[in-house]
């Protein structure tokens, strides 16, 4: 797995991210962190290193779209009760998932996350159902 010197970092960033939407105080840079996770974590399961039969990570990448959506809006960036369960859920689960990770595959998703962003804003590929690109 990842050292934990660069496991640490990532994690704990996650971490105040989610604490920062639950208190209502998330700016930017928190929503960055968390767009970033969701998008290595959507590479991750269509790499097929992880499933996610209840949706867990699945929900959790929605309640960042909607944080993402109100951020392009201007709007305040807060979610409804079931959204921040979903949040800090998916916020426990990517920090296990990365702890479990093997640090190629770790590195490879990064590569492929990059890659198939790059695809998005270049060729605008998937403009309709891609909400959030941290760029």
């Amino acid at each position: 797995p990842l050292h934990q010197r660069k496991l640490a970092p990532i994690t704990a960033a996650c971490a105040a991210a989610v604490q920062a939407v639950a208190a209502g105080a998330a700016d930017v840079e928190h929503w960055r962190v968390l767009a970033d996770a969701a998008n290595l974590a959507e590479t991750l399961l269509d790499m097929r290193v992880f499933d996610d039969p209840g949706n867990l990570f699945r929900d959790g990448v929605a309640a960042v779209v909607t944080l993402g959506r109100q951020h392009g809006s201007d709007e305040r960036m807060q979610l409804r009760p079931e959204q921040l369960e979903h949040l800090q859920e998916f916020g426990e689960a990517y920090a296990q998932m990365l702890q479990q990770t093997p640090a190629r595959t770790y590195i490879r998703a990064h590569r492929a996350t990059e890659r198939r962003l790059r695809e998005l804003l270049v060729n605008g590929y998937g403009r309709d159902t891609n909400d959030f690109i941290v760029v």
